[in-house]
């Protein structure tokens, strides 16, 4: 279980992707998103977020994955 970054074509934003493993799948988008350079904390502190809700939904995943 990992999650792909991808930058979107202006390279300003990071866009996250869940990756279910080598199955022929699409992979579903998470909808969050992160700045590749933030400019002030706002875009700082948004950027902590969402990395810390990647991180739950990825503790999600694995809980689900093991029942």
């Amino acid at each position: 279980m990992n999650f792909i970054q991808i930058p979107n074509r202006k390279g300003d934003k990071i866009f996250y992707y869940y990756d279910p493993g080598r199955e022929k799948v699409q992979r579903p988008a998470t909808g969050i998103f992160t700045y590749a350079k933030p400019k002030d904390q706002i875009q700082k502190n948004h950027n902590k977020e969402a990395l810390s809700i990647l991180e739950t939904k990825k503790s999600q995943l694995i809980i689900e994955s093991q029942l």
